[in-house]
């Protein structure tokens, strides 16, 4: 990418539109250091932030890019794993266990599937998965939780990246906790039917498991 040619560009555009870079940012909802720094070329441009320009001056993206094509930068930038916040150059921190990521420095927020598109699906299945996984006491629930988890480790197999790495970790965290509920349901289903000491055997395998701990004690005091 011709980071130089790109600030030219936008320059260009901008003040053809007799736009000041603080109104440009204003208008973009961006802080207005950012157009600076995007003009003065010590700040490239990703694709989110060219897409959105040029919705905003009714262009096309390839009028900013100059000879590189956007088709060509949105390959690229769904492929790569950004550790700098597109808005002010930041250290992007990473939370995986709720799918975003913010700034460290200027505090801005995104959720990780709207930075990297292809793992979009896989963490709306994620998503769903734990979601069944802390409103259902079933076993059912179990089950499609685990089977979900291993639909999004298959998507995100697909990909080496740390983003990848991160979420199939989650994955089998989530598969863990799956068959905690599993093993927790077949304890309350015995616990339930007054099978003590079968309800203890399962329940002990879970301790700490929601209220595992409970019935234990309560199997335990009975005859």
């Amino acid at each position: 990418m011709d980071i130089a040619k790109m600030a030219e560009n936008l320059k260009k555009l901008r003040e053809d539109h007799h736009l000041t870079q603080e109104a440009l940012a204003e208008a973009l909802g961006v802080p207005e250091l950012a157009v600076y720094k995007w003009e003065a070329g010590r700040l490239p441009l990703e694709y989110k932030a060219i897409k959105a320009i040029a919705m905003f001056f009714d262009t096309t993206a390839e009028k900013i890019l100059g000879e590189e094509t956007a088709e060509e930068l949105k390959s690229k930038a769904s492929d790569k794993v950004s550790f700098n916040c597109s808005i002010c150059g930041g250290e992007l921190v990473y939370d995986y266990d709720n799918c975003t990521c913010r700034c460290a420095n200027c505090g801005n927020k995104w959720a990780i599937a709207e930075l990297y598109p292809k793992y979009a699906h896989a963490i709306a299945t994620i998503n769903k998965a734990g979601e069944i996984l802390n409103s259902k006491t079933v076993l059912a629930a179990a089950d499609e939780s685990k089977l979900l988890y291993k639909q999004a480790i298959a998507e995100c197999s697909k990909y080496s990246d740390v983003v990848s790495i991160e979420l199939i970790k989650i994955c089998k965290e989530g598969q863990a906790k799956a068959k905690q509920l599993e093993i927790y349901c077949r304890g309350k289903y015995f616990f339930d039917h007054r099978s003590y000491k079968s309800a203890l055997v399962e329940l002990e395998k879970v301790r700490g498991f929601r209220d595992a701990d409970d019935m234990i004690r309560r199997c335990k005091r009975k005859p």
